[in-house]
Parts: structure tokens; C-alpha cells; sequence
């Protein structure tokens, strides 16, 4: 069985308890996604070891999620 989760890297911005909001490139708007629909994790560990705001972060999220946000 195939599965239908992508990995695509993304500017991370701010997370709340129930979503994450990422830019697709430094000019690009700002895109909000449910938690419950994706996982979000640090391209490169830095001095703090997590997400840091304007840094490439690793985003994985079923397709059709990624389509539905433009992202793919």
C-alpha cells in the first residue's frame, strides 16, 4: 500500500496549540494548517534545538491537504 504523505520543505512562522501557519517562500502569504493534518519539524537543529520563526522547517501532510493549501 502506498502511502500519500509528502514531505516539502517550508518557512515555518507561528504555531498554536491547534495549527501551524508557514510561508512558502519569504514574500509569500502566510498559510495556516490544522495540526491534526500535518506534522511540522526543523530542517537543521538550531542553538535551541526547535522551530524558529522565518526557518526552513520539514512539513508532512497527506496530498490532497497539500493541494487543498497550494502547496503542491
Amino acid at each position: 500500500m502506498r502511502s500519500d504523505l509528502h514531505d516539502i520543505e517550508v518557512i515555518f512562522q507561528h504555531r498554536t496549540e491547534r495549527a501551524v501557519c508557514i510561508r512558502e517562500t519569504e514574500g509569500s502569504k502566510d498559510i495556516w494548517i490544522p495540526l491534526s493534518q500535518c506534522e511540522i519539524a526543523p530542517k537543521e537543529k538550531d542553538l535551541l534545538g526547535g522551530l524558529s520563526r522565518g526557518r526552513i522547517a520539514v512539513l508532512t501532510a497527506p496530498e490532497r491537504v497539500l493541494i487543498e493549501k497550494g502547496l503542491i
